[in-house]
């Protein structure tokens, strides 16, 4: 019995570890992508901790980023950092803050940012231009 076990435990681990390095993607096959990073502020001050999104509008991968305190950021879209691909996006900015209940968040710039249909932000992410600036208003 115990032969039949230790058959059993190996050519399982053996299956896992087929599909597992069956599973990953090589580096070589991902899309080519254009460092950005960028601010965002709202009535001229900087946005801390707000999501960015852009989503291109051709329906491919979105890219990333989390503004810091100063409200600067950095896209991912593969891998950390590495941009977002090039083309047409259309951007949303999500920042909530937490009410003096601390119960439930309050978006801290206008609510139209945070949905891709009522977004008025679109970028051109080309190999020029790797710095943008999202000036959000009223």
């Amino acid at each position: 019995m115990i032969p039949f076990c230790r058959l059993t435990m190996t050519g399982s681990l053996l299956l896992m570890l087929l599909i597992a390095v069956g599973c990953g993607g090589k580096q070589e096959d991902l899309p080519e992508t254009v460092a950005v990073s960028g601010m965002v502020t709202y009535k001229g001050a900087p946005v801390p901790e707000a999501t960015i999104m852009l989503y291109p509008v051709e329906g491919r991968k979105p890219a990333s980023g989390r503004t810091d305190a100063e409200g600067k950021f950095t896209l991912t879209t593969f891998n950390k950092d590495d941009g977002a691909l090039p083309g047409e996006h259309q951007v949303t900015v999500n920042a909530f803050q937490s009410t003096p209940e601390g119960v439930s968040m309050k978006s801290s710039i206008p609510i139209k940012y945070s949905n891709p249909s009522s977004s008025p932000l679109k970028v051109t992410v080309s190999e020029g231009d790797a710095d943008l600036k999202l000036e959000l208003t009223d």
